[in-house]
């Protein structure tokens, strides 16, 4: 058992919070510590997919606390007796959901005004239509746009744009070697771990990319973030509509000032290729945090449709979206050809199975080139041809290692 727990990587909180709903019928609150702020949270709410909406779910309290032990982080879990007691919070009973600060002037006019709203809805969500008392048409698509509304009342609909500048994102994984046994038939072989990451930031000045991986530390994926929201905020900039001056009536230059009067509060798109599964899935759990947090999810807890972060600092919303949401299924090389500025989207070789979690570091450290050997796929039973490793070969000399 020992040996087990040396070994043991520990489970994805996430992944496995929602699993432990589904199998044993429960609702989870999920509570942290905030160690900027002295004060506990509610950081994540796992609720179980019932089919009998007047089924009543019992709700558990978990309270998860962080630490590094010998440059591993670990984390503990534990069962909440109170949870008023350890938030400082009074929860309504009823609902288990609306939490009220007892040190508020206002406690006792929202507590009770929540409780006679919860007891006549039983303790469940309800929406209700609220109609104007004046007849509006339905426009979402002015409405929930201010600025395209606000250029259509000032009679300048026809300064409108579309989202000009954007930011992707790509990760490559390396492969921890399990091999596991699922019953009689299944056999997982690898587990992915993030490698490196790569964004491309399309701006005014021009075209930049940044990349980080594993040899730039652990924490490679937090440094990423750290830099992304760096260029989002340059990029936030050039897509706001700009004051307009003349220059002796014969030019107009546009000037480097944000024309303030109109309003702009667009995420700035954060784009993946066929990464609402797999991408997102790997970066999940570095969006929550003291400096930003997750804003807005749309999907299930397999596929991530959007997901805006709010980096409170510099009070800058980013939306990690996959383009794939909004095409038909295609291979990358299609998009790039379809959406692309004439780049060359041809891919290199690489030899994926050639190295794993226990030698990563001692692969991309060499500076010869790989063999054909290593080339071999055994998962889909490949080997890699003479005239495709002559072409390998003449690439790698353009590389440093």
């Amino acid at each position: 058992m020992a040996e087990l727990l040396k070994t043991f990587d520990g489970l994805d909180i996430t992944k496995y919070a929602n699993i432990v709903s589904q199998k044993l019928k429960i609702n989870q609150d999920i509570y942290y510590y905030d160690n900027e702020h002295k004060n506990y949270y509610r950081g994540l709410q796992v609720m179980q997919q019932q089919d009998d909406q007047n089924e009543v779910i019992k709700t558990i309290d978990i309270l998860v606390v962080e630490f590094e032990w010998e440059g591993t982080k670990i984390s503990h879990s534990f069962a909440i007796a109170n949870k008023q007691a350890l938030t400082g919070l009074k929860f309504y009973p009823h609902c288990n959901s609306k939490a009220f600060d007892p040190k508020d002037k206002n406690y006792s006019r929202d507590y009770e005004k929540h409780i006679i709203k919860c007891e006549n809805n039983e303790g469940k969500i309800v929406k209700q239509v609220k109609l104007d008392y004046i007849q509006k048409p339905f426009v979402p698509r002015i409405r929930q746009n201010k600025t395209y509304q606000y250029l259509l009342a000032n009679g300048r609909y026809h300064e409108f744009k579309p989202t000009q500048y954007f930011i992707t994102y790509d990760l490559e994984t390396v492969p921890k070697i399990v091999k596991i046994k699922f019953g009689k038939s299944s056999y997982q072989m690898y587990e992915l771990f993030p490698l490196s990451v790569a964004s491309t930031i399309r701006n005014k000045q021009g075209i930049k990319k940044i990349f980080f991986s594993q040899q730039d530390g652990d924490d490679f994926i937090v440094q990423w973030l750290n830099q992304l929201f760096k260029e989002a905020e340059q990029v936030n900039a050039n897509n706001q509509y700009t004051n307009k001056v003349g220059g002796n009536g014969i030019a107009i230059i546009e000037a480097c000032t944000i024309d303030e009067t109109i309003p702009y509060q667009m995420e700035v798109p954060i784009v993946g290729f066929n990464s609402s599964r797999f991408d997102i899935s790997l970066i999940i759990q570095q969006l929550q945090c003291k400096d930003w947090t997750i804003n807005n999810y749309i999907g299930s807890a397999s596929t991530a449709k959007q997901v805006i972060v709010h980096q409170k600092k510099m009070n800058l919303k980013v939306k990690f979206v996959d383009m794939l949401k909004y095409l038909q299924p295609m291979e990358l090389k299609q998009a790039a050809k379809d959406f692309g500025d004439g780049y060359d989207d041809k891919k290199g070789l690489f030899p994926y199975e050639a190295f794993n979690t226990d030698n990563v570091n001692e692969v991309l450290s060499k500076s010869e080139p790989f063999t054909m050997e290593d080339f071999n796929s055994s998962l889909k039973k490949t080997k890699i041809s003479l005239k495709d490793y002559q072409i390998y070969l003449k690439d790698a000399k353009q590389l440093k290692n």
